[in-house]
């Protein structure tokens, strides 16, 4: 046995022919690898700079730690495949801050994900509605009510309650899933990036500690360059024990709890590469450094990790920079090919009449079957609340129309809505949830549940909205015919003026800019600064016109067709 081990140190010590080649094939491969690592990470960080690209939504900084730590375990890798035998430190201090640099930022990236694509999964649900049947719901019960009572009774305009025991059935699941969105809700002020840079640097601070604790008790990794030779043995073990708990523990967790979702962003199948090439390459290795003694000094076993360190940074950050990039250029193209004016095309056209992708994402808008699984996708796309956004200005739409309609005195809306319940009930239907849950639930939720709850009843109904998603509120006032449009003027008592909300929906204009056009808020859509200005100047001045949200539309529905629907068509 000492033989054979003598001989083929003979033929591998430094100096020797094969050691020249293999350090030689190893140092330029090293360089290469430096080089595609720097470049890659480089175009992934400005490529984010791109909304269109989707990047962003990776959580960028915890990529490019997630590429630096992978950087270290494969250079590693590299130059102990190169030298086999260098400073024992240098081999303890890249092993142990690169793999839980690494896999520590994968996990935040998994936790941060899980946790938003939950928020926006469960804001869908309680946001599901199907604003194409929501339109002509219904209205308001007195055709002759002061300004007080239209501002009071708007709450109901747009829906229709079709008996207020399926409407109560319905609204307590729905109840349970806000209960649950606010307790993800909260947990968002712990998934922030400096609260997740926290959760790595106290690994990044352990493997500091341990590494610090073993070059001061053992002398094979004490900081001295010429202490070259060392087993792998105990100097490695406590991080590897990390590792273990990483691979074996936390991914397949987190792997199970998102695997049911639609992985719009990668995540899982970032943890799929890094669980299974992990677990590989670190049996592999600890069999070939401390089994494969022979075959250890021809080809060192940690030249695995760096395989690991390449699939890594091949799912996390090459592959999604190369999709990223074509789907910017597709989206780019497609903008070119035709005018962006074409989302104003009417809903209904020719058959002879081609409008390619953007003519099929309008005809999607206007299936319901078909938009609600566009918003699950969106959802998985933590794009939520651009849907939310449309819904709600189609809501608004609608109940404008309504109370117009109203004011006229020239609608169906007090033979299509009951009552709804006076205090006394409201107060025997809370009693009666919180005997139940044995919690307290606040009247304002439950009523509103029980509104959403009425609307999800009517969207079984056969009616049909006045107009589509594409349809801007001004037109549809235009288009729904001389009542309304008269209803209006004689409301506003000026032929001059500009169109405007009438007081009632004052307060849901006000949610909805607090909601979806406030960029403090969680489900901003992210619209332009200036058209974010307009609207925030408009509201101040306490001016509402009917083109209030319009400049925003047009900005959410390229969003939704460029950054999700050509996303959606290539799942």
């Amino acid at each position: 046995m000492s033989d054979s081990e003598e001989k083929i140190l003979l033929d591998w010590v430094p100096g020797t022919h094969n050691y020249h080649v293999r350090a030689t094939v190893m140092t330029a491969l090293s360089c290469f690898y430096s080089l595609s690592v720097i470049v890659s990470t480089v175009m992934f960080v400005i490529v984010a700079r791109n909304k269109r690209s989707g990047l962003e939504k990776r959580s960028v900084k915890l990529v490019v730690f997630q590429a630096v730590g992978c950087y270290l375990a494969g250079v590693n890798g590299l130059v102990t495949a190169a030298l086999n035998n260098w400073a024992c430190f240098g081999k303890l201090w890249l092993f142990n801050l690169g793999l839980l640099i690494s896999l520590s930022a994968m996990s935040a990236r998994a936790i941060h994900l899980m946790i938003v694509y939950t928020v926006h999964k469960l804001t869908s649900e309680l946001n599901s509605r199907n604003p194409l049947t929501s339109q002509t719901a219904t209205g308001l019960q007195d055709t002759k009510q002061s300004k007080d009572t239209l501002k009071q009774q708007d709450y109901l305009a747009g829906f229709r309650i079709t008996g207020l025991a399926d409407v109560l059935s319905e609204s307590v699941p729905r109840l349970r899933q806000a209960r649950k969105l606010e307790k993800y809700k909260k947990m968002l002020p712990f998934i922030t990036e400096r609260m997740l840079f926290v959760y790595m640097a106290a690994f990044v601070l352990l493997g500091v500690i341990l590494t610090f604790v073993i070059n001061a008790t053992d002398k094979q990794f004490a900081m001295r360059p010429v202490n070259i030779i060392c087993i792998f043995y105990w100097g490695f073990l406590p991080v590897t024990a990390i590792v273990v708990v990483f691979f074996f523990i936390i991914f397949p967790a987190v792997l199970w709890r998102v695997w049911r979702h639609n992985d719009a962003y990668g995540i899982r199948n970032d943890l799929i590469i890094c669980d299974t090439v992990g677990i590989f390459c670190m049996v592999i290795t600890l069999i070939w450094v401390n089994v494969l003694k022979e075959t250890q000094q021809i080809w060192p076993g940690m030249s695995f990790i760096w395989i690991y360190a390449v699939f890594i940074h091949m799912t996390s950050i090459i592959i999604p920079l190369v999709n990223s990039i074509q789907h910017m250029r597709h989206a780019e193209d497609q903008e070119k090919r035709q005018p962006e004016t074409e989302y104003n095309f009417p809903t209904t056209l020719p058959s002879s009449l081609n409008l390619g992708r953007r003519a099929a994402f309008n005809k999607m808008l206007d299936c319901p079957i078909e938009y609600q699984s566009f918003r699950v996708f969106a959802a998985s796309c933590f794009c939520s609340e651009l849907t939310g956004f449309i819904e709600d200005y189609q809501l608004l739409k609608a109940r404008t129309v309504l109370v117009l309609k109203n004011r006229g005195g020239s609608s169906r809306l007090s033979e299509m809505i009951p009552a709804m319940p006076d205090t006394f009930e409201m107060h025997k239907i809370e009693k009666t949830i919180i005997a139940d849950k044995e919690t307290t639930i606040n009247r304002i939720r439950l009523s509103q549940c029980i509104v959403d709850s009425a609307l999800a009843v009517y969207n079984d109904s056969e009616d049909r909205g006045l107009t589509g998603f594409n349809v801007s509120i001004i037109d549809t006032v235009l288009q729904d015919g001389n009542e309304t449009f008269s209803a209006y003027r004689v409301d506003e008592e000026t032929e001059d003026s500009e169109m405007q909300f009438p007081e009632a929906l004052f307060e849901r204009i006000g949610k909805l800019y607090k909601e979806h056009i406030d960029p403090r808020s969680f489900s901003s859509v992210n619209a332009s600064a200036s058209a974010v200005k307009r609207i925030t100047e408009r509201i101040e001045s306490k001016a509402y016109p009917l083109t209030l949200f319009d400049d925003v539309k047009s900005e959410v529905m390229f969003m939704l067709y460029s950054d999700v629907y050509l996303r959606y068509i290539r799942r």
